[in-house]
C-alpha cells in the first residue's frame, strides 16, 4: 500500500516536471530569426546586447532582414499645482524600424510612454530613475517590436 502511495506521487511529479519542460521549450521559441539584423551608428551597443534576447541571425533564411533606424528618448516635464511646480516627468521612447522579407517590406515606428513623479529635493535620485525607465523602456519596445513583427507575419 506505502508502495503504491509512493508510486502515485513518483508519476504526479514526472508529470509535472515533463509537462513544464514541454512549455518551457515553447516559451523560449519566441525568438524572431533574420538574416541580418542592421542597427544605424546612433543605436547604443548596450540596446544592441539587449536585443539579442528577443532576435537572433540565422544564415539559412534568406531575404528576412531587420533594421533599426533610430531611437529617441523624449523627457517632458509637466507642471501644476499653485506655485506651477514640477509634478511629473513623463518619458516618450521611440524606435523606428524596417523589416524586409521575401515578399514585402515594412517601415514602422512603435512609441511607449511612461511617466514619473517628480523630485524637486533629490534631483541625483531623479536622474538614476530616469535612467532606470529609459532601460525598461527599451525592453518593452523590444517586446513591442517582435508583437508587430508575428502581426505582421500573420
Amino acid at each position: 500500500m506505502a508502495l503504491s502511495k509512493n508510486l502515485k506521487h513518483l508519476t504526479i511529479l514526472l508529470t509535472i516536471l515533463l509537462s513544464s519542460g514541454c512549455q518551457h521549450a515553447f516559451i523560449n521559441s519566441n525568438i524572431v530569426e533574420f538574416s541580418s539584423i542592421e542597427f544605424s551608428e546612433g543605436i547604443s551597443t548596450r540596446f544592441k546586447e539587449k536585443s539579442k534576447q528577443y532576435f537572433e541571425i540565422n544564415n539559412e533564411l534568406e531575404g528576412s532582414s531587420l533594421l533599426i533606424t533610430k531611437l529617441t528618448f523624449k523627457k517632458r516635464t509637466l507642471y501644476g499645482g499653485i506655485s506651477a511646480r514640477a509634478k511629473e516627468i513623463e518619458i516618450l521612447g521611440e524606435l523606428h524600424f524596417q523589416l524586409t522579407s521575401t515578399t514585402k517590406s515594412q517601415l514602422g515606428i512603435i512609441t511607449t510612454v511612461t511617466q514619473m513623479p517628480s523630485n524637486e529635493v533629490n534631483p541625483q535620485a531623479e536622474i538614476s530613475a530616469q535612467r532606470q525607465l529609459k532601460n525598461e523602456l527599451e525592453f518593452i519596445l523590444l517586446e513591442d517590436l517582435v508583437q508587430e513583427y508575428w502581426l505582421l507575419e500573420s
